[in-house]
Order: C-alpha cells, then structure tokens, then sequence
C-alpha cells in the first residue's frame, strides 16, 4: 500500500467487558454466551456488555524533536462523530488516529492509538469495504468499517468540527422589522439613499437612520408622522376595512387617475414610492387631470384619488370627529336616536368606529401626543410590571419622597434626602466604574466588566449604542428590558439589574456578574450535561419560567447563551431584551422573534402566540444540555424552519425513560397541547418523572447543592467567558459624529434608574 490519500472510517459498536464501567450511565444490554448480533467468526465467544457511549477523535501527527524524541502533536480540533456515521483520515508519515470512548463528558472508558497506515494496510484488493474489529486499551473492541482512497480518488468529506454533536458557536436572535398596518398597507421603517418625498404631506423626508415608512406590498413612501394619516387603500390588501368602506360610500373616493406618459424638463419625484423620475425622456406618467406624477412601475399601485388631497381630507375628518367626541349634545342626541339592536345588525357596517385614533388629529397634535406618551412610558415607574421598585430621581440632589404623611393643613416643605436614601437614589455615570475586560460582544454593542470605584463590587455592564436603538425600533424594547430586569431581585434565578444610565451614544445596564459563565461555554467544555447535572438546570430554569409567565411576560429567546451560572453554580436568567409584556392567560402576540434554533413552530408559520413558545424552547435547551446537540438542523434558515415544522426529533438509545418523554411532550408541535400548558394531558411541568427526585421548596430556597461549582480564582475571575472575548480591549465602539448629532435624545429621557433593593 502507498502511503497517500485517505481512509474513510465508519463507527459502528463498541464491545466492553462486564466490570469495566461501562454500565453506569448509559443503558446496557447483557449478551449471556457473547455479544449479541455482533460474533466474530472464527473467535470464542465471550461475555461482552454492549454500551452506546459516545466516540471523541483526535488526529495527531507524530514528529521527533531533537533531544526529546518523537512527540505526538494533535493537527486538528476533536471530531465527535455518531454511530453509523464516517469521517475521514489523511495518510502520510507520522499520522495517528487516537479514539477515546466515554459513556459521559467527564469519564473514559477505553482509548485507542492507532497510524492511519494501519488501517489502509487491513483494505484488501478487490474489496472495497472492510470490517474490523480494533482492540481497546484497558480492554474492549471498537467494530468499524474502512475505505481506502487513493490520492484523486474521491473528494474528502467536509470537515467540520463538532462539539458533541453540533453545538460549536455561539447563536444570535433575530426579530423582523415591525410592521405598521394601515388601510391595508404594510409600513416598515426603512432608510432611504436617495432624495424621498411623502406620498401624504409631499415634503421632504429629511433625518439620518431610517426616515420614513414605506408598504412592502405597493411601495408607498410616507413619513412616520403621515402613516396613519392615509386615506388610500392598499392594492396589494384583499382587505375590505370599515374606513374604506365608510370612504367608498361617502365620499365616493374611487376616480381613477388618466395617466399618459409625459417627458419631464427637470428633476421630478414620483407621488407614490417618493424617488426620483430617472431618465432623459419619458421618464414617467403624468395624471392629466390632476397633474400628479409616477414611475411606470408605480401606476398599478397608484390609488384612485384623482383630484383628492389626502392631508386637506384628513385634518377636516379630524376636525368632524373631534367636534363628535366634545360635543356632550350630539352624545345625548345620538343616545336618544340609537336604533334598537335588531335594526343595528341590519344595517351595512360602513360606518367607522366613533373613538378617534391617532389618525383623526393634525400632524403637531400627533407630534406632541407621541413626545408626551415617549416620555411617560420612560419615566413611568418600574414598578407599573412589578409594583415593587421606584425610579430614581433625575438628580442626585433632588428631594425624595417623605415616609411620613403630611400634617393636616400643614403646607409640605421641600425634604432633604438622608444618606441611606442618597445611595439608593445614586445616579451613577460612566466615569463611576473601572472597565476591566470584555465579556461579549454583538451587534447592539458589548457586556464589559466592570469595578465600581471606591468598591471591590464588580458588575457586568451592557452597552447598547443608541443609534442602533434608534435604527432597529428596538426603544419600546430597551424600556422593557430595564423594567423585567428590575424584577430580578424578586426571583433567585433572574439577574439583577443595579442601575441604567447614558451617555450621549450609549445606553447603560448595569447588571450583577455571573462569573460562573454560561450554559453555551460549559457544554462546549464538556461535551453534554449528565442528566443530574441537567436535571438540576432544567428545574430552576422552569421556576425562572413560571415566574415571568405568571407576571405576564413572554421570554422569546430561552438558549444556552442566555443562562449563567453564579459563583455557587446556581442558574440565572438574562437578557430580557425579546420579552414580551402584558399577556395575560388567553392574549397573544405575533412578533417573528428568537434565536432560528430555539424558534417554535407557531411563530414560523406566522400564528398569533403566547407562553407555549417559551416551553418549546425550554424543551430545545434541555434536548441540548443531555444530548449535546440540536435536534433540529439544516444549512441556512429556510431549511432548519422546514425542519422545525416538519420533522420529529431523534432521541439516542442511552437517554433514559423519564426524559425521553419529558422532551416529546415538550417538543409537541400543537401549542395547546404541548407540556407547560393547561390543554397539556400530562399535567404540570414539575410533576414529571424527569422531576421526581428534585424537592421544589428547597431548591426556591437555594437550599439544593448544585451538581457543579464553576471554577474561580477571584470575583473578577473571566476563565469561564470566550477568550476571543476577554483578550479584547474594554473600549466603547464610537459612534459616527453626524449621527450623534442628529439623534433625538428626547426619546431616551428618563432612563436613568437606580435599583434601590440592590443598593442595601
């Protein structure tokens, strides 16, 4: 045999003897006589256990070193493949393939050492796969199958690295942008490169970020403050909405536009998509009636409104309606006039509904309503979600409210704050911490750890830059992560949140440091969790679970990433940035968010939701901590959802009895039905079989000894965080001047807050 190419390894059994502990963790199947289905010809047979443990491959090279003799160095990161799957080998001078055998992480029950050579030697001629049983060390046999490939021969398999079946990176969430129905139309916030004009008011869409609104469906271009001000129909909606037909019947707003195609001496913008009329002759279509002008591609969206000015229209609808509102006269009237209900059904639903929206009132009416709403929304109290913590003041200084009442008719004189009330009601800036390393990092900013000066406290700090905030419309989002992480201190496994602050870029949370590290670094560490070990995280993550279902809140983006350990190795939430707040047991929302992995199928096929999609990713992290893989998989997108949505998960022989049903009801594709939920026939989560040795008052309690305690040296210990992480300088990302400089800041007014109950 030359000594090029490749060999092609497939892994099929593994043979141990009785008393090699083998049979502790995994499930074993006793062969009385000899193995079962797996007799050697020719050989005795012997009293074998047959196990399904796991395999973990390390290619190494062996190079003699002057001095100190041949040394043996490992070329590529470990494989870990399946049963019954293949990997490749190259063969050249030197190259070993060492195989371990583990029932767990953590344990070995047999190794190998063998040269690739070796294996390319045992290929006879004329065959082209052969069977081979290899011997173990201390004793045992590995059954696989080999294929030699020359040099050319065949393309090698694509190499991959996995860590225990798939999970090797890190996974984002991602949300779709957020879509504004009016009239049919479908706005997003969208960022326009060139020169765009408003289809309502005709200005200019002036602003850095994203400027306006424009429909997925036709293309219509309008600013923020004119959306709902929009009288036209969409073409592209089969939807017959009350306004419309209130329109259609009243106004009679169906005159379709005579367009001819016109030739334009100077710059001129399409009335529809905004943009500019490219071109040096026959650039468009101009109305001959009302002279309004458009793209070719944009007259089957032009709406029929010939002659009809749709801001005029609007402000005087809003004018009728507002005077209807006031009007205590025309209330009694129509009071008194009220048909009876028999004749209300008979009658066409034209008319719109009495309580004027936001569209029925003038564009500085609608200005100063949303800087007013933006406002109280931040300055609302956190204790709005959880009614237990309390905004702090604007200023350090600032008097805070008295404990005691007021004497009757006595006149209140401003209070000066005590110094226990001036710590609780701190407002900390940049310039208080210490910036030490860098925990991790994405797209909305990074986590940098961080020393409060004066103190040896550390904290983990969240930074979120504004302009992102600002361009992904994720402000709404920001102001409830702030208020649920407030709520941490109500609950043992939620982080908790110290205070917020800004800067003139930056968005500020500050947050306790788990230096335990997440669920994500410790299975890349080990491979996958035993089921204790996995028990006991799955437990206090569903009491996290129960807890923010029971104040209202949606979670939206369970995953390994988003679990830390602390310093004791109990389990905390964080990054609250998808929650959703305010449902109750029968509301339900539709926003496409989550990380693809963790996804229910519900939110795929675009089907209104509510706690059940936390449960499905509940049962997706737990899959993962006790298999060490995802049990949904494809090469992009579209086909993990396919997969979701159309494929059941596979359960390996070596998970036991109690979680295998465990994860089946929890991977239940029907929402109603899937375990966490009333309509679920197996009961509460917590009375599983899975569950049954976990005391659930003790562990509340914190009274339950962790499985595993995270390694630490010091409270400012990073070993159990990414290392392309750490090794990073903690300095904020700029932002870009101009844009600073045409940010409102008035949108993030208030979002300073100290957390008193972590301020004791």
């Amino acid at each position: 045999m030359t000594g090029n190419g490749f060999v092609r390894v497939k892994l099929l059994q593994v043979e141990l003897l009785p008393g090699n502990g083998a049979q502790h963790g995994t499930p074993v199947s006793w062969a009385p006589g000899g193995p079962t289905n797996t007799s050697v010809p020719g050989q005795p047979p012997t009293k074998y256990e047959i196990v399904d443990p796991f395999c973990v491959v390390n290619l190494k090279e062996a190079e003699e070193i002057p001095g100190k003799g041949v040394q043996l160095a490992q070329s590529k990161k470990s494989l870990f493949p399946e049963w019954n799957s293949c990997f490749d080998v190259q063969i050249f001078r030197g190259s070993l393939m060492h195989i371990l055998v583990k029932d767990r992480p953590n344990r070995l029950l047999a190794d190998l050492l063998l040269p690739a050579q070796v294996l390319a030697d045992k290929c006879r001629d004329g065959e082209d796969v052969v069977n081979i049983w290899l011997k173990l060390r201390p004793s045992g046999k590995l059954n696989v199958q080999v294929r030699h490939f020359r040099e050319g021969e065949a393309t090698p398999l694509e190499e991959e690295p996995k860590v225990a079946g798939g999970i090797t990176r890190r996974r984002g969430a991602i949300k779709h942008q957020k879509i504004y129905e009016v009239k049919g139309h479908k706005f997003i916030e969208k960022f326009f490169r060139q020169p765009t004009f408003c289809a309502f008011c005709k200005e200019f869409l002036w602003g850095f970020g994203k400027q306006g609104y424009q429909c997925v469906s036709c293309q219509v271009t309008v600013h923020k403050r004119c959306h709902d001000k929009f009288l036209a129909k969409c073409p592209g909606s089969v939807k017959e909405s009350q306004t419309t037909l209130y329109l259609r019947e009243r106004f009679k707003m169906d005159v379709p536009h005579l367009f001819r195609v016109h030739n334009y001496m100077s710059p001129t913008f399409c009335d529809h998509c905004g943009s500019l009329l490219y071109g040096l002759f026959r650039q468009g279509l101009k109305c001959t009636q009302c002279k309004v002008n458009c793209h070719k591609k944009c007259e089957k969206h032009m709406a029929n409104l010939c002659g009809v000015n749709q801001k005029l229209l609007s402000e005087v609808l809003a004018t009728v309606k507002k005077d209807l509102a006031a009007s205590p006269q025309s209330t009694v009237s129509n009071k008194a006039r009220t048909p009876s209900a028999a004749s209300q059904e008979a009658l066409p639903d034209v008319v719109p509904p009495s309580a004027p929206r936001r569209s029925s009132t003038t564009s500085d009416l609608a200005d100063s309503s949303e800087k007013a709403a933006r406002e109280n929304s931040w300055e609302a109290r956190t204790g709005s979600v959880d009614g237990s913590t309390t905004k702090a003041p604007e200023e350090p200084t600032a008097p805070t409210s008295s404990p005691r009442p007021p004497l009757p008719g006595a006149r209140s004189a401003p209070q000066t704050p005590s110094q226990e009330d001036r710590v609780k009601f701190r407002k900390y800036t940049l310039t208080d911490f210490h910036l030490l390393k860098v925990l991790g990092k994405g797209s909305f900013g990074k986590v940098l750890l961080a020393e409060l000066k004066g103190s040896r406290r550390h904290y983990a700090v969240k930074c979120l830059k504004k302009d992102v905030v600002l361009e992904d419309d994720d402000v709404e989002c920001t102001l409830i992560e702030r208020r649920v992480l407030a709520m941490g201190t109500q609950h043992p496994f939620l982080c908790n949140l110290f205070c917020t602050f800004q800067s003139q870029s930056h968005l500020f949370f500050v947050m306790e440091f788990l230096n335990g590290g997440d669920l994500m670094f410790h299975i890349q560490q080990s491979g996958r969790f035993d089921q204790d070990r996995a028990r006991f995280y799955a437990a206090e993550i569903v009491c996290a679970l129960k807890f923010l279902h029971k104040k209202g809140i949606v979670y939206r983006d369970l995953k390994l990433d988003n679990v830390l350990l602390d310093r004791k190795g109990h389990v905390k939430i964080a990054d609250f940035g998808m929650c959703k707040c305010g449902l109750g047991d029968t509301d339900k929302t539709s926003t496409f968010c989550g990380t693809p992995d963790y996804i229910a199928p519900e939110i795929i096929r675009g089907l209104h939701y509510n706690q059940s999609v936390d449960w499905w990713s509940f049962g997706i992290l737990t899959y993962e901590m006790l298999i060490g893989q995802s049990p949904f998989n494809g090469t992009d997108e579209d086909e993990l959802f396919w997969s979701v949505c159309n494929e059941e998960a596979y359960y390996p022989r070596f998970l036991s009895k109690e979680a295998k049903s465990m994860l089946v009801l929890l991977l239940d594709k029907n929402p109603e039905k899937r375990l966490g939920m009333a309509g679920c026939s197996a009961g509460d989560v917590c009375d599983q079989p899975f569950f049954r040795p976990i005391n659930w008052e003790k562990l509340e309690k914190k009274e339950v000894e962790p499985p595993f305690k995270p390694k630490l040296k010091s409270t400012a210990d990073v070993s159990n965080f990414d290392s392309d992480f750490t090794m990073e300088k903690p300095v904020l990302t700029p932002v870009d001047p101009q844009i600073l400089a045409s940010m409102d800041q008035e949108q993030f007014k208030g979002f300073s807050y100290t957390n008193p109950a972590m301020t004791d």
